[in-house]
């Protein structure tokens, strides 16, 4: 399993304060070069540790936008479809697995309690969701990233062709001057094998992966 080290966890940390810096200003705070800053930025955009750099709103300061936290009891069975499902609803802004007597956290802003009320009528009528309560949020005084970065983090990485856990060093293949990760070359050469004749015609260059 890959970890992250002292400059990954440096570039993260200068990021999450703020995401306006350059690549050149955290490469000069970090004591490396911009390349290297933005060598490293990649490397963990391709392995879905960053999934995308974007603003982090007050509410407060917006006149329209009530935010709620909804608490749902959910078939443990569809949990997954469910979430998905949500996750395609622009009002959903977090969707959380939890303990306790609910098991699924939905962060929602709506703009009047009346859609709300629409909301959680669709959760009934279209997932079967009764039980549920929900929070009004009035007021953030703080909300930071969930993760604390520190040096030695393991990163867990998915398989590209077989979507499992990879425990060990992934074997990489770059396409298209992004990194794919897979766990063993079997799964590598199954991908190359499929994929591989359709990126040709694209004119998408492939890169042999260096492991034996």
């Amino acid at each position: 399993m890959p970890e992250l080290d002292d400059v990954d966890a440096r570039i993260l940390g200068f990021l999450v304060d703020d995401g306006r810096l350059s690549y050149r200003e955290i490469a000069r705070r970090v004591g490396v070069t911009t390349p290297t800053v933005q060598a490293r930025v990649k490397r963990m955009m391709d392995e879905g540790l960053i999934r995308k750099i974007s603003p982090i709103f007050d509410p407060s300061k917006f006149d329209k936008g009530i935010v709620f936290q909804l608490y749902l009891t959910v078939n443990p069975s569809n949990v997954e479809r469910i979430a998905s499902e949500l996750a395609r609803r622009e009002e959903v802004r977090g969707i959380y697995l939890t303990t306790g007597e609910t098991n699924l956290a939905v962060r929602l802003v709506v703009d009047s309690v009346d859609q709300l009320q629409r909301f959680t009528e669709n959760l009934d009528r279209n997932f079967g969701i009764k039980q549920n309560s929900s929070q009004m949020i009035v007021k953030i005084f703080k909300d930071d990233q969930t993760v604390l970065v520190k040096p030695g983090m393991g990163i867990n990485l998915k398989c590209e062709t077989c979507d499992k856990t990879i425990t060990g060093k992934p074997f990489t293949l770059k396409v298209a001057g992004r990194e794919r990760f897979f766990c063993c070359q079997t799964c590598l050469g199954k991908f190359r094998e499929e994929y591989e004749p359709k990126l040709k015609e694209l004119s998408l260059n492939i890169e042999t992966p260096n492991q034996a």
